[in-house]
């Protein structure tokens, strides 16, 4: 039996510490561990710098070369990612709540480091979720990405992503009942058995706003008796990618699209957006694995 592609990486951690000697790199890893998992702890960089065996010093200067930003202002984007994926997706916490989870000493400080950063309220982000299109939430977003070369670091490596063009039969799913399509609570009530879920997304609902898209998440290890939600037998460009941030997902999403023109191919917009969840790594710096699948429109 032929083994399943592997995933392509798409975080940017993990490709840029790659360039690293082994001791090097699993002292960086230790230090970029303590940023993730422990916001709330308002750690600064130069405890992170000593809590990973490295002197402070060469903690910035190294860590500066590698990642083209301070360990300051990596923090400092890593905190607000994470108060604008709570904000975004209206978690049900207050802001003074949201920002002390996310590092910041008050919703105060939360506020100054948006409209600095952003250009934007805590309520307007929170109002984003709801009424913005995909394309502002990834303006939005990229203001929060990893600086590259020109574009994004995450828009960089998408561009490398391999991609397939895959026949698929006739497929189904059947819907399950849930009060919000958001994947990470998704995550949160499935946990590891997300594995067996996809989600559709009909194409002439990609430029609506949020409160309009119509996406729908089933099961599709059920008996073909139990489907609710058919996809129609066609072409698909698809791409398997593991991402840890809604900017590597939402890069991955903008690269396969920007693939269809560049292949010249055709996206059936009568057709559907499908993503399959194929792995989940459940621990605090875990991401997903998913399959994207555009539909194809063979002329």
């Amino acid at each position: 039996m032929t083994e399943p592609p592997s995933p392509f990486y798409l975080v940017p951690e993990v490709a840029l510490l790659e360039q690293l000697p082994e001791h090097l790199r699993k002292r960086f890893i230790h230090a970029l561990t303590l940023m993730h998992k422990h916001l709330d702890d308002q750690l600064s960089w130069e405890q992170i710098a000593t809590k990973s065996a490295i002197s402070p010093y060469h903690f910035h200067r190294q860590f500066t070369d590698l990642f083209h930003e301070t360990p300051g202002h990596y923090l400092g984007r890593l905190r607000l990612q994470r108060a604008v994926n709570l904000l975004m997706k209206n978690a049900p916490w207050t802001i003074t709540e949201i920002a002390q989870h996310c590092g910041f000493s008050s919703s105060q400080a939360l506020g100054k480091a948006l409209k600095r950063e952003l250009g934007v309220t805590a309520k307007q982000i929170r109002k984003m979720g709801i009424t913005s299109t995909a394309n502002e939430t990834v303006a939005l977003m990229n203001k929060l990405a990893h600086p590259g070369e020109g574009n994004t670091l995450e828009q960089e490596l998408a561009q490398a992503m391999p991609t397939e063009l895959v026949w698929y039969p006739q497929r189904g799913m059947k819907k399950i009942a849930l009060d919000d399509r958001n994947w990470d609570k998704v995550f949160n009530a499935y946990g590891e058995k997300a594995v067996r879920l996809m989600g559709i997304t009909p194409i002439k609902d990609i430029e609506k706003s949020w409160e309009e898209i119509e996406t729908v998440i089933g099961d599709w290890q059920v008996d073909n008796e139990e489907y609710d939600n058919v996809i129609q037998e066609g072409y698909f460009l698809c791409c398997d990618v593991y991402v840890a941030s809604d900017i590597g997902y939402i890069a991955a999403i903008e690269s396969l699209f920007q693939r269809t023109e560049q292949e010249q191919l055709f996206v059936d917009v009568t057709g559907v957006l499908v993503e399959m969840i194929r792995d989940i790594d459940l621990s605090d710096t875990g991401g997903v694995t998913f399959s994207l699948q555009i539909p194809i429109k063979v002329k």
